[in-house]
């Protein structure tokens, strides 16, 4: 199936967030992206207003995208999983998935503007619900998914990858298994 004009649309903005080599960080304009889209601005504006708008965009479509990898990792849908399991399918995913400068970036512009830090929170806060879960096994969690989240931020931006990527996988999936046997409280 062809994609849509909108899909179209984030397809260019991302591309050129990966070709972007500047030190400044990306920098991405309405009028590079309808170009590159083979759009006039007047008829990518039609499908995002304003350069936050498709910036908001992109990171719908990024976290969609995460939401669906995890559900494929995980088997089920988060509501259907133990915290445990959970956990599992975001490691897995966080440090299996194919990942670049454009991923990255799109994650970390959240911390400058909060607006798109929503869609992320939205899509992906149930995968890391630990409800019932007592305060060391969270902190056993929460230790797996920080751990995911160093692997694919080194591997996205090739700063200090991991030397074996399944090693480091097999030991934050160990810290899930401790949570979930190792868990002597049954509540918070």
């Amino acid at each position: 199936m062809a994609p849509t004009t909108r899909e179209r649309i984030l397809h260019a903005a991302k591309e050129l967030a990966e070709e972007h080599r500047s030190v400044t960080g990306v920098t991405i304009s309405l009028e590079s992206v309808s170009e590159r889209s083979g759009l006039t601005k007047p008829g990518l504006m039609y499908h995002f207003a304003s350069k936050e708008a498709l910036m908001v965009g992109l990171v719908e479509q990024a976290a969609e995208e995460w939401d669906r990898r995890i559900r494929n990792a995980a088997g089920a849908d988060p509501a259907d999983l133990s915290p445990f399991d959970r956990h599992r399918g975001y490691v897995r995913t966080a440090m299996t998935a194919e990942l670049s400068r454009a991923d990255y970036w799109i994650f970390a512009d959240a911390l400058y503007q909060p607006s798109l830090a929503r869609p992320w929170q939205e899509r992906l806060a149930s995968w890391f619900e630990t409800d019932g879960v007592g305060q060391q096994a969270r902190a056993l969690l929460t230790a797996a998914r920080f751990c995911a989240d160093g692997a694919w931020a080194a591997e996205a931006t090739g700063v200090f990858p991991a030397e074996d990527l399944a090693a480091v996988c097999e030991r934050a999936l160990g810290l899930v298994d401790a949570a979930e046997f190792g868990q002597g409280e049954a509540t918070a």
